[in-house]
């Protein structure tokens, strides 16, 4: 059963949640939640990675390094320090990495595929895990960025060759996770595409992680009846059928919104798939 990675950002302009948790009670709060619900871990970000785009506009806005340590590290501290509690952070920023882990994280999640080794070398100093997103550029969907010989072959190529980055770095291969960055850089066939290749990422030896969750990808794939594309907070099912995916495909983590949903997900499908072949 895949691990569940519980999203907590604290911004002001998250695709999905942008403003309810940037203060901080509001943002420790749903730490807690999380938790509740039965994340295994909580990925914290203070400074969103909403990709630009026909859907979301123009992205998001870069935050100064000293904002956002401001906005993460009491939450990490909070969470990990005296909750005892498992907490990545999501950053592209080597200082805001060392900060948060200084204060109690164990996972650096980098969203930009290994760009800059400086990133790097703030996990392997504190022997921290490190999560490669495959990404190119800002992740605009509607640009060269998609432009693709054969998406699962490249994705799998430029992840490998970021992961041997990141072990130059110091990062042991044991501690490196890949993520095929779903909706970064890629058609909502792409991602699409990647999502039932997702053996392929597994046949590496690295551990991988899937965010799935509430993406663009979804509400493209599956628009409301009018033709719309639905909003974040109504993308549940699709997230729930990625999920799914995901769980079959022995992937060894999730990372997503609604942990309690996919708990129950993840909970039913292995007990149904356990139970065999049972009378019809």
């Amino acid at each position: 059963m895949p691990e569940l990675w519980g999203v907590l950002n604290v911004t002001p302009d998250s695709f999905s949640d942008g403003g309810q948790y940037l203060e901080r009670p509001a943002a420790v709060d749903h730490g807690r939640r999380l938790l509740q619900e039965g994340a295994d871990v909580v990925d914290i970000g203070g400074e969103s990675s909403r990709p630009a785009g026909r859907i979301y506009g123009e992205g998001f806005e870069q935050v100064p390094v000293a904002e956002e340590i401001r906005r993460v590290v009491p939450v990490v501290q909070a969470l990990a320090g005296r909750l005892g509690a498992r907490v990545s952070i999501d950053t592209v920023k080597p200082e805001v990495a060392a900060a948060a882990l200084a204060a109690g994280a164990t996972v650096v999640n980098d969203v930009r595929c290994a760009e800059d080794p400086a990133l790097a070398e703030a996990a392997a100093a504190k022997s921290a895990d490190y999560v490669i997103m495959h990404n190119r550029g800002r992740g605009e969907v509607q640009s060269p960025n998609t432009a693709y010989e054969n998406v699962v072959d490249d994705v799998l190529a430029e992840l490998l060759a970021a992961a041997q980055r990141v072990e130059r770095a110091g990062v042991p291969r044991a501690s490196v996770w890949l993520d095929p960055g779903l909706g970064f850089a890629k058609t909502a066939a792409q991602s699409a595409l990647l999502l039932s290749s997702l053996g392929r990422f597994r046949k590496t030896g690295y551990r991988v992680l899937v965010g799935p969750s509430r993406k663009s990808f979804i509400a493209e794939l599956a628009p409301n009846p009018g033709g719309e594309p639905p909003p974040p907070g109504d993308r549940l099912g699709g997230t729930a059928a990625a999920v799914a995916i995901c769980a079959a495909a022995g992937v060894d983590a999730v990372r997503v919104h609604d942990v309690f949903a996919m708990r129950q997900l993840i909970r039913v499908a292995q007990a149904l798939r356990e139970a065999g072949g049972g009378e019809r």
